[in-house]
Formats: structure tokens, C-alpha cells, sequence
């Protein structure tokens, strides 16, 4: 079975659920990435505010209960907003993960071009990167064709979605049925 490690942009991953018009399930969308594959490890990048930092308290510790490491880190205030760039961390961490764990496959759920330089290296090493994001929201089209395989998440939301459909008409179905 292969060994697979994934990496979630956390910011970049909310925010392009959110365009989509729902919150992310991430132990769902983790067992969903890992399906047929060993999972070694799955680690969450996650920008804290500084105007308020413990807002995502709550989140931080769901994400541990569904097996992420989670690293965190405080943003700096920029106008109304805050910045709050995790690039050089999350290829650092793909990279000692390429040289410690050695996984066969590393899926990384962004869509930001910024890690292109870091794929490409992963793959010149014999490592296929797989990259989960949302087309035309947050894939970039040069990660999509720069990855070794592109998980369509619009897809995933899809098949979550029918499968919702499916279970409550088998439940109004067994609903009928004893009447």
C-alpha cells in the first residue's frame, strides 16, 4: 500500500469552501484523500488572527481530534485585514517530509501557484504530488498542470452532496414502508 502524507493550506482551503457556499468536513475530506492508501501523517497550516487569537481555538482543536498536526501561526495586521503567509513553512515541512518519511505520495489541498517550485522538486525526486483544490476558485491552471494528478474537490462536494440525496430517500423509503 502506498504511504501518503497530505498537507492542507488551511486559509486557502476555507476560503475556497466557502465560495463553494459550505464548511469543509476535513476528517471527511481526509478519509476521503486517503481512501485506498495508507495515510502516514496529514498536516494543517493554520493562520491565526492577531486582532484575535484565540478564534480559532475551537477549530485548532478539532483539527487535532481528526489527526492533523496542526501548526499555527499569528499573522501581522496589514489595513483591515491581516497577512499571514505560510509558503516558506509548508514547503519546508514537504521537504523534510520527502527526505524523513520518504512518502510515494504527497497530496497537497491548495490551489497556490507558490508551490509549484516545490512540486516539481518533490516529483524530480520520484514523488507524485497531487494537488486538491477547486478549479477556476482556487487551482491555479499552472499547479494543475504542473502536479502529478489534480483531485477535483468541486467533484468531491458532487459526490458527498448525491450521497446525501441517497440516503435520505432510503430513509423516507423505510419511512414508507412502515406505515
Amino acid at each position: 500500500m502506498e504511504k501518503l502524507v497530505v498537507f492542507n493550506d488551511y486559509a486557502n482551503t476555507n476560503a475556497a469552501f466557502r465560495n463553494q457556499g459550505t464548511v469543509p468536513d476535513y476528517h471527511d475530506l481526509l478519509n476521503y484523500l486517503s481512501e485506498g492508501r495508507f495515510l502516514v501523517e496529514a498536516h494543517a497550516f493554520v493562520p491565526i488572527d492577531p486582532r484575535n487569537p484565540h478564534a480559532r481555538d475551537q477549530s485548532i482543536e478539532s483539527l487535532w481530534e481528526q489527526s492533523y498536526l496542526v501548526h499555527s501561526k499569528v499573522g501581522a495586521i496589514a489595513g483591515d485585514s491581516y497577512k499571514c503567509d505560510f509558503d516558506v513553512e509548508i514547503t519546508l515541512a514537504l521537504m523534510r517530509t520527502a527526505e524523513i518519511v520518504k512518502p510515494e505520495i504527497i497530496v497537497l489541498i491548495s490551489g497556490d501557484k507558490d508551490f509549484v517550485p516545490v512540486i516539481l522538486e518533490l516529483r524530480e525526486r520520484g514523488i507524485r504530488v497531487e494537488v486538491a483544490a477547486f478549479p477556476g476558485i482556487n487551482a491555479a491552471n499552472e499547479i494543475r498542470l504542473k502536479a502529478s494528478g489534480f483531485i477535483d474537490l468541486a467533484v468531491y462536494l458532487q459526490e458527498r452532496a448525491d450521497q446525501a440525496v441517497a440516503f435520505e430517500e432510503m430513509a423516507a423509503e423505510a419511512d414508507d414502508d412502515r406505515l
